[in-house]
């Protein structure tokens, strides 16, 4: 979010503030803001600066008495509502996170922060996923960088059942990112849109394909040593985490533990029945249980 802009001053100035900020140096960001409300505590610009510090360190009962106090010299400026509205959000007031965003971008309809945050209150609410949706396609395309935006818009689109394009934006995400907070909220929504394409693709308890492929990864693997076994598990969730789509039947993947070509079912079945040799207490992100106890009493039988 960017900083609002500051007044000078001689000896202190939330130019100075920002820069220890950016620095890393927290302490002494907070500090020089702090030193200059002393001074100026009325100035929106300090308590912007020092409201935004708060919130991110989790101060949130202060940082949202300063920003209101912002708001209120201030009323026209929408970053220092988009910053209360994410405080308000942080500290679960969703109904006046919402006010506070929804004041941001009547002031700033092109807002992306404002657009972005918005779009996230509406959907932790539940609330006119239309308009969600509408505000965060409208932030991606302005900041296309933003992991937050990006894995807001997947979620809403999960939740109107677009899921095509949820794992597009959920993808998108693990692009910019893949080994963050944000990142792991993606991979667990590609995880549940494997799993309800998996379950859409046919009616009945028992997907046979499924079972017929984890009764080959059982023979495959029976006679392997857990650390072989652990390997093809492993390169398995990683080519997961890049989209596998149970819906199509055609061998596209291959592996470097494995011969041969696999389908994204085929594939998805193999990494259940490895991880129930590698760990078996293990939550994958999809659920082939009643599958692969149909596999493992035909394997008993042969």
């Amino acid at each position: 979010m960017p900083a609002f802009g500051p007044r000078r001053s001689h000896s202190a100035s939330p130019e100075q503030a920002v820069a220890r900020l950016k620095s890393g140096d927290y302490a002494r960001g907070i500090q020089i803001l702090r030193l200059l409300q002393r001074v100026r505590p009325d100035d929106p610009a300090v308590l912007y600066n020092l409201g935004m510090v708060l919130s991110d360190q989790g101060q949130l009962d202060e940082a949202i008495r300063h920003l209101q106090t912002a708001a209120e010299q201030h009323p026209d400026g929408a970053n220092i509502l988009v910053a209360l509205g994410v405080a308000q959000y942080r500290s679960r007031n969703l109904a006046e996170a919402k006010k506070a965003l929804e004041a941001a971008v009547a002031i700033e309809p092109e807002n992306p922060y404002a657009l972005r945050n918005l779009g996230g209150c509406l959907v932790a609410l539940g609330q006119d996923l239309g308009r969600a949706e509408e505000c965060l396609r409208k932030s991606v395309a302005a900041l296309p960088q933003d992991q937050q935006g990006w894995v807001g818009l997947g979620q809403v689109l999960e939740q109107r059942g677009s899921l095509e394009e949820a794992d597009a934006a959920y993808k998108k995400t693990l692009e910019i990112n893949f080994n963050n907070q944000v990142a792991e909220v993606a991979k667990t929504g590609r995880s549940r849109i494997v799993q309800a394409n998996m379950r859409r693709a046919v009616s009945g308890d028992v997907r046979p394909d499924a079972t017929m492929y984890c009764l080959g990864a059982l023979q495959k693997i029976e006679k392997m040593s857990d650390a072989e076994v652990q390997k093809i598990a492993f390169e398995i969730a990683a080519v997961g985490m890049k989209g596998l789509n149970p819906s199509d039947s055609n061998k596209r993947y291959t592996l470097r533990t494995l011969p041969g070509e696999f389908s994204g079912l085929q594939l998805l079945s193999y990494m259940y029945v490895t991880w129930k040799r590698v760990k078996p207490d293990a939550d994958i992100g999809f659920d082939l249980s009643r599958e692969y106890q149909a596999a493992m009493a035909l394997h008993h039988k042969s």
